[in-house]
């Protein structure tokens, strides 16, 4: 019996453009080169970047961020440009989300978020998506020094949300995500494309 649905927010949630903060980035210097502090691979879930692998762990500091990028950035660029060039990508929960959002809480199952992220951009999804409110626990790589797909990070959520893997529906973007997650007992939906919301909602029956 289905009691929980665990959401990835970035490609699931929340929809993203990454193209939009890298042609933020480009605008202020090239980034074209294999030493790069952020690429495209990384910001779509990739580890090829240390930077951006360091920073959703909270292993460096928004001002270190912030400082690291600036130091390959043109002359005069400020710290407000940076971060407007970082929170670009995100384009909100589209409507069709909240709804489902307010369904499955409507319907009595419990919500969480695991959610490989960074400090400005938890600080916008506090701001921005009240829809996510009715969530039991956000929980946030940044916050947990932890990243998915780390088997950790499923063993963390499972022990501190007190839920039972196979009573709950695990719904990710990433491929090697989805596969973690069903390692540890998770029923999957892989999130490839729109279909999703219409297999969750005939999962949970709404």
């Amino acid at each position: 019996m289905i009691k929980n649905v665990l959401f990835d927010l970035g490609g699931v949630l929340v929809d993203l453009d990454v193209r939009r903060t890298l042609d933020a980035f480009h605008s202020l210097v090239e980034l074209h080169d294999a030493s790069a502090p952020i690429t495209a691979q990384g910001l779509l879930g990739g580890h090829d970047s240390e930077l951006i692998d360091r920073y959703q762990t909270g292993d460096i500091s928004t001002p270190d961020f912030i400082r690291t990028i600036l130091s390959v950035c043109l002359p005069g660029t400020t710290e407000q440009q940076v971060r407007d060039a970082w929170f670009a990508m995100l384009l909100g929960i589209p409507e069709v989300n909240k709804q489902l959002l307010r369904d499955i809480h409507a319907a009595g199952y419990s919500i969480y978020v695991l959610s490989n992220i960074n400090e400005m951009h938890v600080e916008w999804v506090h701001q921005c998506c009240p829809e996510l409110r009715p969530a039991k626990r956000l929980f946030f790589s940044n916050e947990m020094h932890l990243s998915k797909p780390d088997p950790r990070c499923y063993l963390q959520v499972i022990s501190e949300a007190g839920i039972l893997p196979a009573e709950t529906v695990y719904v990710d973007d990433l491929l090697p995500n989805i596969e973690e997650g069903r390692r540890h007992g998770f029923l999957t939906l892989h999130a490839t494309d729109t279909s999703w919301r219409n297999e969750l909602r005939n999962l949970l029956h709404l």
